[in-house]
């Protein structure tokens, strides 16, 4: 296989599943959601609330959700070539994708993908898959697609080499048909999120320019709800009293709501009020009162 080929085949399989199920979203959840970057092993649940749908990575494969991408990919570990890829969709009448899928996917202008003899049972359909056009996959290939509707759909496009095509579709088989389908919801990525338990133990910083440059003030926030902190006129107190400065000590509370919370800072020094910082995620990064910061363990807190 020609190197060229080898690098059109990812392209070919990530279009595919756009082709299917156009504006799909793996939407996250506290528990078990399906987090970008995240890898998940054997044996361990994925949920996607948007689509009420949980299942549990079958045995000898490992899954993930490449970031900058909205497609879940199951890759094998057995050895053997094998790549599932997973992607929601609107529900749609089991009979009518069937047509669709018997006369053909457009995934670019010159390439299609068709399926050969689809099969309904019950809320499953499945069929094995070919391509078409002016680029085809070699023909020790094999692709297999299947997709199971609740009040949302989940499909599956497993790619193979020939010798273990039987495997790799029984796997995507068994990834839907043990799945868990319920009331599909809209939910705030971070619902429920425990920023207490994100914040303990943590050392929270700023740095000038990019990570690595001048450090801002750092406030290490110990699990007993002790916080010990080297403050500067920079970071998250650089509207603050010049009172508070250098080395200080206090308690810290969080209140929070989804994405957000306030941060509250109590010092032991007679005379000085309380600061609040406003903390939020922004594209799961962390900001303190508008400010890009980090949080990272802290050494000062055992």
């Amino acid at each position: 296989m020609t190197k060229e080929l080898m690098k059109r085949i990812p392209l070919l399989f990530y279009l595919l599943a756009f082709a299917f199920a156009p504006g799909i979203v793996l939407a996250q959840n506290l528990k078990n959601r399906v987090v970008p970057g995240k890898m998940y092993n054997a044996g361990e649940e994925v949920f996607s609330p948007r689509y009420g749908f949980s299942s549990t990575i079958p045995q000898g494969w490992v899954g993930v959700l490449p970031r900058e991408t909205e497609v879940f990919l199951l890759n094998s570990t057995t050895g053997v070539f094998g790549e599932i890829f997973v992607f929601g969709r609107e529900k749609i009448d089991l009979i009518e994708l069937s047509r669709v899928w018997q006369e053909g996917v457009n995934i670019s202008e010159t390439i299609s993908l068709k399926a050969s003899e689809p099969k309904i049972e019950g809320d499953l359909l499945f069929s094995q898959v070919e391509a078409a056009g002016n680029y085809v996959a070699p023909k020790n290939y094999r692709a297999f697609a299947a997709t199971r509707c609740g009040e949302a759909c989940i499909t599956v496009l497993a790619i193979s080499m020939e010798e273990n095509a039987e495997m790799v579709s029984q796997s995507a088989l068994e990834l839907l048909k043990t799945a868990t389908l319920t009331t599909a919801r809209e939910v705030d990525v971070y619902e429920g999120f425990d920023w207490k338990e994100f914040l303990s133990d943590k050392l929270l910083i700023a740095y000038e320019g990019f990570v690595g440059g001048k450090q801002q003030t750092k406030v290490n926030l110990c699990s007993d709800g002790g916080f010990n902190a080297n403050i500067s006129k920079k970071g998250i107190m650089k509207d603050s009293n010049p009172e508070y400065k250098g080395t200080m000590k206090g308690q810290w509370t969080v209140e929070s709501e989804g994405s957000k919370a306030t941060l509250t800072l109590t010092f032991e020094k007679k005379g000085l009020a309380p600061v609040t910082v406003n903390l939020e995620f922004i594209n799961e990064e962390l900001y303190a009162n508008g400010e890009r910061h980090y949080a990272s363990k802290s050494e000062k807190c055992f």
